[in-house]
């Protein structure tokens, strides 16, 4: 028997067990296992059974069935519950039924409730029954190629911790390394009461209706939106087949006043690529012009990544054309909004939490307005954690994110939301001397006409910096000892820097981070043993002014380093002549 959602798409035959006859050894498990990267921000690796990260095949090898079987095990030891609530859900990959259906079956044999809402963004997941579920389980590789997929594990509306994952990771490992890896979970998917599993799956479609009326509730909650709050402008969404187009951006952005138009708004209509940068942002800014053209209300554009979680921007100029807003400018422009809406509210001890890669720009436009700047390392769970601590400390903390990434995590929630960017911007429109103010702090013009995005935009300060996904920014490594890596990059860094103190580069500071600490120092003094962290020279000038960053890190989601160079002003000669000294510097330090 088999049952599909409302959008005709297969939730599961419930004859069809994935897990029938599915016998592989330990040598097929353990060689599938080293594709895997397990970290806090989700486990994750090529499923599709190519192990080609551009395959769009939906099916996966046995061995990675098995895996995501225990996985799913694993996940209900950890809870520690006879009976949880789980909130199951994935994004629009082609691997993601399968693996959800395998995942469902599991859980309901080992007794949870399960409420399913199949095809959902992560901050819809996230945010539903956040307070009366014990936990969300989320099927999505987030912005990694469509070959891709992977879990994410958290309650209350956030990821879990780092040491609940680790915890997670010892129960899979124990279990998929035991002697019934296999056989448990076989029976486990045999043992399927038919009848509780088809409550869940026709069940489906009520839960999904909850959870966007719940999540509408709670981005209005997060915008801390009035009774006229409105977004006057009209706004083109590049859905590329993502989870977000399962979802209610377009009707509850029309409830708020927008004018609205999509592209790609089928789940599972992947027409570019998944990380929404660059040349992916192409196709939602050529729609822009167009429909600019036909209504001059339209002024904003937003393409998301496949869970929907982060999503970046397109905008009308000031000449009329549509153009790419960089990820870094993105973060400036909605972060300078909520530090200038805390200083409008007169918030004690206003700050903001960001991750070390995130440009300068963030704390100039902090020290004019008026707000504390604190960094943490790379990942969501960090800057969450670091807002949390400065919270606990008297701080007034609107919003925290990775400006490397783009969008920002707004209060109370705990994840990226493109919605959440929109509504940042809705307010220039709606909290009376917002747009003034900023206006006059970034670009000392007294602001006597209406509201422009472009203008706001144009008076960022000016910043030349790696974007994050650019070829450039990625580096192929062999070294797996992050912190012999470290000690050879401190040597060479040390025996080299004086021939690069000059354009105005007069003095550095070493800067290392782990979790949610920022570390000022050279040396192994200023980080602990196994460090994980990334590391960040920044240069000034003879005044103490910024002047240039270098930054380096692992990835957590792909088996890669990554690099950045930021640089005060449109300085792009500058920037190269540092960036191919770091990724000199990092690679040299790796084949040492």
């Amino acid at each position: 028997m088999k049952i599909y959602d409302e959008l005709g798409y297969l939730l599961s035959d419930l004859d069809c067990d994935p897990l029938y006859n599915c016998n592989v050894t330990h040598k097929e498990i353990e060689k599938s296992l080293e594709g895997y990267i397990f970290s806090q921000s989700g486990w994750r690796s090529i499923l599709a059974p190519s192990k080609d990260e551009n395959d769009r095949a939906s099916d996966i090898l046995n061995a990675d069935k098995i895996i995501a079987s225990n996985i799913a095990r694993a996940f209900f030891e950890y809870l520690g519950k006879r009976n949880p609530t789980i909130v199951l859900a994935r994004d629009a990959r082609p691997t993601g039924r399968v693996l959800q259906d395998i995942c469902a079956r599991i859980l309901i044999s080992l007794g949870a409730d399960v409420r399913l809402l199949s095809i959902s963004s992560a901050p819809e997941t996230m945010c539903y029954l956040k307070d009366k579920s014990d936990a969300f389980f989320y099927i999505s590789a987030s912005h990694n190629p469509i070959g891709y997929n992977g879990f994410k594990f958290g309650s209350n509306g956030g990821v879990f911790d780092k040491q609940a994952f680790d915890e997670i990771e010892k129960i899979f490992k124990r279990m998929v390394l035991s002697e019934d890896y296999s056989d448990s979970v076989v029976s486990l998917s045999a043992s399927l009461q038919k009848d509780a599993y088809r409550e869940v799956l026709e069940n489906h479609l009520n839960e999904k209706r909850k959870s966007i009326e719940s999540y509408r509730k709670f981005v209005l909650k997060t915008a801390n939106a009035k009774e006229s709050f409105a977004v006057p402008f009209g706004i083109v969404a590049d859905f590329n087949g993502s989870a977000r187009s399962s979802s209610n951006d377009m009707s509850f952005l029309s409830s708020l006043g927008a004018k609205v138009w999509s592209v790609n708004e089928r789940p599972g209509q992947i027409e570019h690529g998944i990380v929404p940068e660059g040349e992916n942002l192409e196709l939602c800014k050529k729609t822009l012009s167009k429909v600019h053209k036909l209504d001059n209300n339209f002024i904003l554009g937003y393409v998301p990544d496949n869970d929907g979680d982060r999503g970046n921007f397109v905008f009308v100029n000031n000449r009329g054309n549509a153009s790419i807003l960089d990820a870094q400018n993105v973060f400036a422009l909605i972060a300078s909004i909520e530090m200038a809406d805390q200083v409008i509210k007169k918030e004690k001890r206003p700050a903001i939490a960001v991750n070390g890669p995130t440009s300068q720009r963030v704390d100039e436009i902090a020290s004019i307005i008026g707000v504390d700047v604190f960094r943490s390392d790379i990942g969501e769970s960090n800057v969450v954690a670091l807002t949390k601590k400065l919270r606990g400390e008297g701080y007034s903390v609107h919003v925290c994110g990775e400006g490397s990434n783009g969008g920002i995590i707004a209060n109370p929630a705990k994840v990226r939301d493109p919605m959440n960017s929109i509504m940042s911007i809705a307010k220039l429109y709606s909290v009376h001397g917002l747009y003034a103010l900023l206006l006059e702090s970034l670009s000392k013009y007294k602001n006597k006409r209406d509201v422009s995005l472009a203008t706001l935009i144009s008076s960022l300060p000016s910043y030349t910096t790696t974007p994050a996904f650019s070829k450039d920014a990625v580096l192929r490594i062999k070294c797996p000892d992050f912190d012999l890596l470290k000690l050879e990059y401190e040597r060479l860094f040390l025996s080299e820097v004086n021939g690069y103190l000059t354009e105005g580069l007069a003095q550095y500071e070493i800067r290392q981070y782990e979790g949610t600490n920022e570390e000022i120092g050279i040396g192994i003094e200023h980080r602990p043993k196994k460090s994980q962290g990334g590391y960040k020279v920044i240069f000034y000038d003879n005044f103490m002014k910024f002047k240039a960053s270098l930054w380096f890190s692992k990835s957590r989601t792909e088996p890669v380093m990554r690099v950045m160079v930021d640089v005060k002003g449109d300085n792009k000669d500058l920037h190269d002549k540092l960036l191919s000294w770091q990724r000199s510097l990092v690679l040299r330090a790796d084949n040492a």
